[in-house]
């Protein structure tokens, strides 16, 4: 193979963790591709099998590659979405090193520019999908996670409109958290977030007024920030009694 570098040090498995990820994130290795095996790793680090078996593993907990056993089986390179940063950030929650009221005070201060860019970059298909998800959310449904999805599709639109993937990747994480925890509590959707309520902000988007836009997404997020931020304690509550059995 010839592209990988021999490692001698200390945390060797961290030094060819690192190595793969970058093979992966260069493309040297595509989606569905399978790493090289073990044995073939071994050699071209200049590692024992332990050592790459360990950077393998942190590589399928990370989300890089999947593990498929037999014959043909291996290393294979995901599809990497937005899915793992969400991940790590409900990871964080649960650790109790982030809070409600910080997600809500950072989707303050973020979606509104996030909104400002989509206004500005939407294309004509962007702005059809964001009609559709709002037509969308007056329809019935019959689950929490159905009715929390609806709601947050116009989010997930925006962001990836604002053609800023940093940005869509916050803002999708964000989403993600807020889902986890509205799902857990099950609150009284309608009192939480009512259907129609993006109305203003896909109105500036389609016409490409970011400065109202901007405006609208921060109009909204301060009605949702106070009752989500009321959310974290039941929250908080219902993960301990789980936990007490």
């Amino acid at each position: 193979m010839g592209q990988f570098k021999s490692v001698r040090q200390s945390r060797i498995s961290e030094a060819v963790l690192a190595q793969l990820k970058e093979a992966i994130l260069l493309g040297h290795f595509k989606s569905g591709e399978k790493l090289p095996s073990e044995r073939e790793l071994t050699e071209e680090f200049q590692v024992s099998r332990g050592v790459i078996r360990e950077a393998i593993r942190a590589l399928e907990i990370t989300g890089f590659v999947v593990l498929r056993q037999g014959p043909t089986g291996g290393a294979f390179v995901t599809n990497l979405s937005f899915d793992h940063v969400g991940n790590a950030f409900l990871d964080l929650f649960l650790a109790n090193k982030v809070s409600i009221p910080e997600l809500a005070h950072v989707r303050y201060y973020v979606e509104p520019e996030v909104a400002r860019l989509a206004a500005l970059n939407a294309t004509a298909e962007d702005k059809k999908r964001l009609v559709k998800a709002q037509e969308a959310e007056f329809l019935p449904v019959t689950t929490t996670s159905a009715r929390i999805n609806r709601l947050q599709r116009v989010h997930h639109i925006i962001a990836e409109s604002c053609q800023n993937h940093f940005f869509e990747a916050i803002s999708k994480s964000m989403m993600r958290l807020t889902f986890e925890i509205v799902e857990a509590v099950d609150p009284d959707h309608q009192a939480l977030h009512m259907p129609g309520e993006h109305r203003e902000i896909i109105a500036a988007v389609i016409i490409g007024n970011a400065h109202e836009a901007k405006a609208a997404m921060a109009k909204h997020l301060e009605k949702f920030r106070d009752n989500l931020m009321k959310m974290e304690a039941a929250y908080r509550q219902k993960i301990t009694l789980t936990a007490l059995g």
